[in-house]
């Protein structure tokens, strides 16, 4: 530290920028460039020249550093400082046990191996806890690699659980071993070739992209099941078509994710790369490989290669006239009228599909600000506090439908897991700012003090800062198996309570605990960005007063970032009169370089230590002496002129940012306020100055009001994506059918699986997240695949023969239904791994979402899809409807059933043959 005296140098003449530039010149090596050199034998080499440092900056040789040449005299700096060596004030602690640690960080390298290198590194510290001297140790921290150890094993066991139900799911249905090994054979070639295409698209395997792989099983095997279904029945291809639309409709919904925001982009990008790699790949395998498979393993014989099940069934089963193709037959009988009955009363029917999903009448505005017809009218009907009282809860409630149930029923929020690696507890003390890290170390070190008598403590880490303390407790092996990790919870509680000086919060084990208080900086909120920090802090404060014009604002703060509670950081600030100093001849600039000049501390240089490089700081001998009072009265000269501040303005404590924070290369500045009155207003007002204020700010510079807290906010950016998928989808789906009505019936199948995700979140409690997003996605891809495989069979027998609808749209859904059935709940079965164990953020909710979606769109199929394509209408030809039964002769037939079902039930399951009744 160099000390000078002010006074001395004002009276030679001399500045603290001439003791600056010396000490740089002295120390500073200076590069002039480049120089050709040419030896005796002619050869050609660089030289580059340096001008050297004249020494080796030391306390001791100061006099060898000249300043400036005052009459005639050579002024060194030994003549104007005065040289101390003192060790620099630490700016935050950290302890382990409260003994002082010297943490060092490992970063592994892009391309290393995480876990192969956490076990090195442990390697490595047992050797060198052997070498260490008493009283001295080594132990781990932090080890990231064990939440990698711990979310990869949970990856395999989900794997594993998911292919082995599906494999299952496969043997129990088809009850072939040579068509399960034809499956699990795809299965594994899809994941193979799929690994090349990893390595060349360049997909980086992490948890993330694992996740994917494991979600796009249940996806690659339904290909393989509707392909081989085709060939087994029908012996031809013409499901491919099918299947390629039904993948890229997949496909289509999810490539949108890498059109979203990098946030969301970032999470989501190689996850949903692998499923579209599986799912292409997927398609190549199901074209050219399962046939040869299928002939191969002699899958088109199916009675040879299937085991019979009927022995294990009662012989009233197998007697029942109900089975087999009789059964078809009944319910095709049943289908029809079904399908009959719905399309007679088809508005009806539209009508509660429009109920159950939800119109957003929940969401109308209380009052619409304006004078205009429809304002008035608005406000008068809807806007009425007659309405609003006692029609809007009936309306909202019978016209809201699922959709209502699910925006404002259904939690939001990530899941936080329960499922840790090991019990911690964490306290943290926080002080007022303008506390001194002294301070706070003393408080937190009392703490500490009382941790360190519990022996059930295995750990505890301290990290102590200006005005906030953090300290992590971690417990033995013993100890966790008991209570103790509770009680303690409770003993520092109390102990938080009775430290003085400090608030306090505890958490991990037990309930949250927190005696700490503070208010709320306001929650609406305009973001201003700016190259220049001077001007942008003028425009922030004119801003807060205009705002402050409003009588429903009370308060406006001005902070560098968004925060939910009110900084009480405050500097002291000087408001001059710009004109009074111009009439004076005094600069603004000289005035704060003569205030800096007393109270500042600016680093001059760099210099090599011991072993490690130093700062050379710079520092007043007054700087101690100065306050407030002699910052406005002490008399300061400029050229001829004396001044002091208090004749220019005032010096005054204001709140102001901690931090200046740069985004984008433009300073951020954030200004929250709270406003009296209802949001409808507040967003009206915040429109308006919005509107006001950016036809004054100049170029460069820009105002934000848009709130994006939360994942809720950005549900009009969802529906926009919702949107582009259904386009995508019909598009697709119009060439593939060549029609423009049959497409509109398989997006219909998107909001009926909406349905199912609203109340499957409803009903579970299942909290709204990124999750939600990602299976509101995969259902829009997924579930028009079952009505993709009917449409596309359904014109395929139109064209093969001459039937009626009805006929023909029976004869496809008897071809298809199974194997959608196989595909629908392979896929649910794929996502049941996710379930267990402990809810997860993204990954339990997707799982809920699509799982519900997805049985729900199977009640779209079967009661709906023939509606939207106009099954159902009487044709020339059909058996005209039988006539309408009197309501007496239909109740004497209800009135006989029971008894026909006991004598039916005496017949068939009672009576065997050869007995003799009693």
């Amino acid at each position: 530290v160099l000390e000078y005296d002010l006074e001395q140098l004002r009276a030679l003449g001399i500045t603290t920028s001439d003791i600056t530039t010396a000490v740089n010149e002295y120390v500073q090596t200076n590069y002039l460039g480049m120089a050709h050199t040419i030896d005796l034998s002619g050869h050609v080499a660089l030289m580059r020249l340096a001008i050297l440092p004249q020494g080796e900056f030391d306390v001791g040789n100061l006099s060898q550093i000249p300043v400036k040449k005052v009459d005639g005299t050579i002024i060194t700096l030994d003549k104007l400082v005065r040289a101390s060596h003192q060790q620099q004030k630490p700016s935050s602690y950290y302890r382990i046990n409260g003994l002082n640690t010297v943490s060092m960080r490992l970063f592994a390298e892009k391309s290393a191996n995480q876990l192969e290198l956490s076990r090195q590194v442990r390697e490595t510290m047992d050797r060198l806890t052997e070498a260490m001297p008493p009283g001295f140790e080594v132990s781990l921290s932090n080890d990231t690699t064990e939440y990698i150890r711990a979310e990869l094993d949970k990856i395999y066991f989900r794997s594993g659980l998911t292919v082995a139900i599906l494999l299952l799911f496969v043997l129990v249905v088809s009850r072939s071993f040579r068509y399960l090994a034809m499956i699990l054979f795809s299965m594994v070639s899809t994941l193979a070739i799929s690994a090349i295409f990893y390595y060349l698209v360049g997909v980086e395997i992490h948890i993330t992209s694992l996740a994917g792989i494991t979600i796009s099983l249940c996806l690659i095997i339904d290909n393989t099941i509707v392909m081989a279904d085709q060939l087994k029945h029908r012996r031809n291809f013409k499901a491919f078509l099918a299947i390629l639309a039904a993948t890229l409709t997949t496909i289509s919904a999810i490539v949108v994710v890498f059109f979203l925001p990098d946030d969301v982009k970032v999470t989501l990008e190689d996850f949903s790369m692998v499923i579209i790699i599986n799912l292409a790949v997927s398609l190549f395998v199901a074209l050219f490989l399962v046939p040869a498979l299928m002939d191969k393993f002699g899958i088109y014989d199916q009675k040879r290669n299937v085991f019979a099940v009927s022995r294990f069934l009662p012989g009233w089963w197998t007697r029942s006239r109900f089975r087999g193709k009789r059964s078809v037959v009944y319910l095709n009988r049943f289908f029809e009228r079904q399908i009959r009955f719905i399309y007679r009363y088809r508005a009806w029917a539209i009508l509660v599909l429009i109920l159950a999903f939800g119109l957003p009448v929940f969401k109308l505005p209380e009052k619409v600000d304006g004078e205009g017809f429809w304002a008035t009218a608005y406000n008068k009907t809807l806007g009425s506090s007659t309405y609003k009282e006692k029609v809007k809860p009936i309306v909202d409630k019978a016209l809201g439908g699922t959709l209502r149930l699910f925006a404002d029923k259904v939690p939001t929020g990530t899941y936080y897991s329960s499922d840790r690696q090991e019990t911690v507890l964490y306290v943290s003390g926080y002080m007022p700012t303008g506390t001194t890290l002294e301070q706070m170390n003393a408080v937190a070190m009392e703490m500490e003090s009382y941790l360190s008598e519990f022996p059930e403590i295995r750990q505890f880490q301290t990290s102590v800062y200006k005005n906030t303390a953090s300290i992590q407790v971690f417990f033995t092996k013993e100890a966790l198996k008991t209570s103790f990790p509770l009680s303690l919870d409770e003993e520092v509680k109390s102990k938080a309570n009775a430290l003085g000086g400090a608030q306090w919060s505890v958490s991990g084990v037990g309930d949250y605990f927190s005696n700490r208080t503070y208010e709320s900086a306001g929650y609406n909120t305009i973001t201003v960005r700016g190259y220049n920090y001077d001007q942008l802090w003028g425009i922030a404060l004119a801003m807060k007063q205009r705002l402050l014009t409003n009588q429903r604002i009370r308060e406006v703060s001005i902070n560098s970032q968004y925060s939910y509670q009110k900084q009480d950081y405050t500097e002291y600030t000087f408001s001059y009169d710009r004109q009074q100093m111009t009439n004076s001849g005094i600069a603004p600039g000289q005035v704060n370089a003569n205030i800096y000049d007393i109270l500042g501390e600016p680093s001059v240089a760099q210099v090599q230590g011991d072993g490690y490089m130093e700062k050379v700081k710079l520092r007043s001998r007054q700087r101690d002496a100065y306050d407030v009072w002699n910052v406005r009265n002490t008399a300061e000269q400029e050229d001829s002129t004396q001044y002091r501040l208090a004749q220019f303005g005032d010096v005054a404590k204001t709140q102001a940012p901690q931090e200046v924070r740069k985004s984008n290369q433009q300073y951020t500045l954030v200004l929250q306020y709270d406003y009296i009155g209802s949001s409808v207003s507040a967003e009206k007002v915040l429109k308006n100055f919005k509107k006001e204020f950016e036809e004054t700010i100049p170029v460069g510079y820009s105002i934000d009001t848009d709130r994006r807290w939360g994942w809720g906010s950005s549900s009009g950016g969802l529906y926009f994506v919702l949107g582009i998928i259904a386009v995508i989808i019909f598009f697709l789906c119009s060439i593939l059918f060549n029609s423009l009505r049959q497409p509109f019936a398989v997006i219909m199948g998107i909001p009926i699986s909406l349905i199912g995700l609203f109340l499957t979140y409803y009903l579970f409690e299942v909290r709204v997240d990124e999750g939600c997003f990602a299976a509101m996605i995969l259902l829009s891809g997924i579930t028009v695949n079952a009505s993709i495989y009917i449409i596309n069979d359904y014109n395929n027998v139109a064209k093969a023969c001459h039937r009626s609808k009805m006929g023909t749209y029976k004869k496809a859904f008897n071809s298809k239904i199974t194997s959608i059935m196989l595909t629908v709940l392979s896929t649910v079965l794929g996502f049941v791994p996710f379930l267990v164990g402990a809810r997860e953020g993204f990954w339990y909710p997707m799982a809920m979402g699509t799982i519900g979606g997805l049985v729900m769109s199977l009640a779209g199929i079967y009661f709906f899809l023939p509606l939207f394509m106009g099954i159902g209408r009487r044709e020339a030809g059909d058996a005209p409807p039988k006539a309408r039964v009197p309501f007496r002769e239909r109740l004497s037939r209800w009135k006989k059933l029971p008894g026909r079902f006991f004598a039916w039930v005496r017949a068939k399951v009672f009576r065997r043959e050869g007995s003799v009744s009693v």
